[in-house]
């Protein structure tokens, strides 16, 4: 395959990667604290051929995603145990395998037992450690993540920051994990905000713009492969002449 031909199709798979990412996001718009990922590009050299050395880049290729964590917008619920953060912070969450995981998706509702649990029923941690639990859904959380209750305070929720987000490796279910050498340290000073959650910080517009984008080059793309085809198949016809 020449050159040209082998880095339309690469570009085509790029652009099908992108609309893979595109897609991601519209369906994503409406879930509470989604984080963008913006891909990462990586420069693919052509294959030396007959021992030469390579010519140069041929095509680049989405390797991977760059998690934005910009802020989503604050929207207001009106349930007690829905929690946001207002600025820089993650909630600490117990998996079900004893790890922890750190979310931003303040979903938190009383388990049977009167547990303080995430979206996906996995306990939220408390600043002293251990689970969180709670007499009745009816408190009021403080900006510093405090829980009071009839004037009595009786918990404090975790917060957390990391010294790099860009570490943090994304899980399912909205929550995030530290890589190696990544190590959470308590917030200082959250700013959480009671019956509020975060939006997803997706621009629904600004992806609707990217997605028209990339189809116009997926088909401008998807052209010029027709016709280095229609060069090949007539330099092949060419040659059975002569």
């Amino acid at each position: 395959m020449g050159d040209g031909k082998y880095g339309a199709v690469a570009g085509l798979v790029g652009r099908m990667q992108m609309m893979d990412n595109i897609s991601e996001h519209l369906a994503a718009t409406r879930t509470h604290a989604y984080k963008k990922g913006v891909p990462t590009f990586h420069a693919e050299l052509a294959e030396a051929q007959s021992g030469m050395a390579s010519k140069g880049v041929n095509f680049v290729r989405v390797s991977g995603e760059t998690i934005d964590f910009t802020p989503g917008q604050l929207e207001f619920t009106g349930e007690p145990l829905h929690v946001a953060i207002n600025g820089d912070g993650f909630f600490q969450i117990e998996q079900a395998d004893g790890t922890f995981g750190y979310t931003r998706r303040g979903t938190f509702k009383l388990d049977p037992e009167g547990v303080l649990i995430d979206g996906n029923n996995q306990p939220v941690m408390s600043a002293g450690g251990g689970s969180i639990t709670l007499p009745s859904p009816d408190v009021d959380i403080a900006s510093d993540g405090n829980i009071w209750y009839n004037g009595e305070q009786i918990a404090r929720i975790a917060v957390f920051q990391f010294d790099d987000n860009a570490l943090l490796q994304r899980a399912p279910k909205g929550i995030f994990l530290p890589s190696d050498g990544s190590q959470p340290e308590p917030h200082p000073g959250p700013q959480l905000v009671q019956n509020n959650l975060e939006t997803s910080n997706v621009d629904m517009m600004r992806t609707m713009v990217r997605m028209n984008v990339n189809l116009r080059a997926f088909e401008a793309t998807q052209k010029a492969l027709r016709i280095y085809s229609d060069m090949g198949s007539k330099a092949a016809e060419i040659g059975l002449v002569q």
